[in-house]
Formats: structure tokens, C-alpha cells, sequence
């Protein structure tokens, strides 16, 4: 079965399923870098609010050998589990004052998403792109909305409101982590050895304390000052992808730093899932100006 007829299919079993108790609405929608998602919207009689499941992973599933019917129940429970029952109060939504503490930002790449910036408010920190959402957990639902331009207009605020706003919040909201690349590794494979393969305050990762668009965080006010000061030295800042990023001290890789763009592309390329996708750039810290500029070769040399 090729994609489009599954993703038809899912939706017509999951109708049948739901019946006139549900509606049922299958969508493309723009992620992050550009990439498609293909998502199944089912909103229950009575309810203002619905989740939005995207089936591209269970297509995987199927094309891997798995059945359908075990599937299409995959789908149908998870839709069960994150259903949202009667009127979510969003009227809040609309008033700037009421919605203030909610506000917070996360960085994506300006090149990738060009036309997704057309439709929203947004600042550059070199060729990043500081963009705007409302964390919706404090109504007990998972997820976010995205401030685009017609939500500013009926706030009728500025970017510079968003900004102010999102700087008080996100560092409350989404704490800064910042861990050793060894124990950063070792956590994740298992592998206890890493941590004496990056030693001291050398190899640092920095994000928040979910793990989830945590690269925002070099951003925070005196974030990047701190790490500073505890490597002793300026540093180099590889975005690893938008969750999280890798510091390098400038002295542990005088000789090396020419391959670290390279070495960033690849990564992109064969490690990153293409939504997580942050930069192909390489950037370093100043810690005499405290600021960040994006690293550039001209004729082999590097530019700050």
C-alpha cells in the first residue's frame, strides 16, 4: 500500500470508527525546516479542542512488515488516550495581559524556514530566528500555539513586546541544563566510559531541563557568560540540533576548528532527523564582547 492510499485509508477506518460521534479531518501540515507532516485531526462532539496525530512513523510501521489492523488500533488508542473532553476555555487567548506569562521562544534556522517567517513575528541572532509560542501546559494540554502575524495584530503588540515577554518566561518556564558531553552521552547509550573520554568543564552540552527545543537556551541572559567562565576560555557552539547544543573551549580545538562546519553538516545530514535540523553553521562566543557570531571561512581562513 504507497503512502497516500494508507493515509486515505486510516482516515476512512478511523471515521467509521468514531462515526457521527466525531469529526474526523485529515491534513498536510508545515513543520519546522519545511518538512510535510501528514495528520488526522478527530475532534469529539462537544469539545472546542482536538489532537492532531501525525501518521508518518505508522507508515513506517506498515511498510516494515507490521499489520494493518494492528495499525490502524495503534492510531485509534492513541487518539483515545490524549482525547480532550468538553469546552477547553481559550478565550484567554486573545487578551495579551492574560496570555503575557505564557509566551516563550524557541530558535529555528532562518534559511530553512524563510517562508514560514512570513507568516510570523521573528528576530535574528545571526542566521537563527528567534520565533514566538504559548506554552499551553498550564491548561493541562500537551503542546503549544504558535504566534504568527494575525495573532500580534489582535494583540496588537510588537515584536519587541513578544521578545520582552518570552525573555521573562522561557528561562522560568524551561530551565537551562547544562551537563558534561560524557555524562550527556552516557546517559543516553548506556555507555558510562564516555565520561572520562570529555573531563572538566571542557566538552559541555547546554538545554533545558526537557530535553525538547532546548537550543534556545544560548539566548538566555547570561547564559553563555556563565559558560564562559567556567571553561575559562571563549568557545565554539555547535548546533547539534534544535533540542540542544554542543560547547567546545576554543583551546581544545585550535588546530581542528576548520572541520567543524563540515564535521556539523554531516551530522545533519545522517544523524539528525530532518525537523530537528537547527544550522549548518558553527558559531563562537567572545566572552570580551559577550556575544555570539557565526563562524566564516573566507580563502581558508576563519572569520569571526
Amino acid at each position: 500500500m504507497e503512502k497516500v492510499t494508507f493515509y486515505n485509508e486510516v482516515t476512512q477506518k478511523v471515521k467509521e470508527y468514531y462515526g457521527d460521534s466525531a469529526t474526523v479531518k485529515y491534513s498536510d501540515v508545515v513543520k519546522n525546516n519545511g518538512l510535510i507532516r501528514h495528520g488526522l485531526c478527530v475532534k469529539k462532539n462537544g469539545s472546542n479542542c482536538a489532537p492532531t496525530i501525525y501518521l508518518d512513523d505508522f507508515y513506517e510501521e506498515y511498510a516494515k512488515g507490521r499489520d494493518f489492523e494492528a495499525v490502524l488500533s495503534d492510531v485509534i488508542n492513541l487518539f483515545e488516550k490524549h482525547e480532550i473532553k468538553g469546552q477547553v476555555d481559550l478565550g484567554f487567548i486573545t487578551d495579551f495581559d492574560a496570555i503575557y506569562d505564557r509566551i516563550c521562544f524557541r530558535l529555528i534556522d532562518s534559511v530553512r524556514n524563510e517562508e514560514r517567517l512570513k507568516n510570523m513575528p521573528y528576530r535574528l541572532v545571526e542566521d537563527l530566528a528567534v520565533t514566538y509560542f504559548i506554552s499551553l501546559g498550564v491548561l493541562g494540554i500537551e503542546g503549544n500555539i504558535t504566534v504568527d502575524n494575525m495573532l500580534m495584530k489582535i494583540w496588537d503588540v510588537t515584536e519587541e513586546d513578544l521578545y520582552e515577554a518570552a525573555m521573562d518566561n522561557t528561562p522560568e518556564l524551561l530551565p537551562a541544563k547544562i551537563v558534561s558531553m560524557g555524562d550527556f552521552i552516557g546517559e543516553r547509550t548506556g555507555d558510562t566510559r564516555f565520561a572520562s573520554y570529555f573531563t572538566g568543564n571542557r566538552f559541555l552540552v547546554a538545554s533545558n531541563t526537557n530535553f525538547v527545543g532546548g537550543a534556545a537556551v544560548v539566548i538566555y541572559p547570561g547564559l553563555l557568560k556563565e559558560v564562559g567562565d567556567m571553561m575559562e576560555s571563549d568557545f565554539y557552539i555547535i548546533p547539534s540540533s534544535r533540542h540542544e547544543v554542543i560547547m567546545i573551549a576554543a583551546s581544545e580545538i585550535i588546530n581542528g576548528a576548520f572541520n567543524l562546519k563540515d564535521m556539523v553538516k554531516c551530522v545533519n545530514e545522517t544523524s539528525v532527523l530532518p525537523e530537528d535540523v537547527l544550522s549548518d553553521n558553527l558559531y563562537y562566543f567572545d566572552r570580551t564582547c559577550d556575544n555570539i557570531k557565526k563562524v566564516e571561512y573566507v580563502k581558508d581562513t576563519m572569520v569571526l
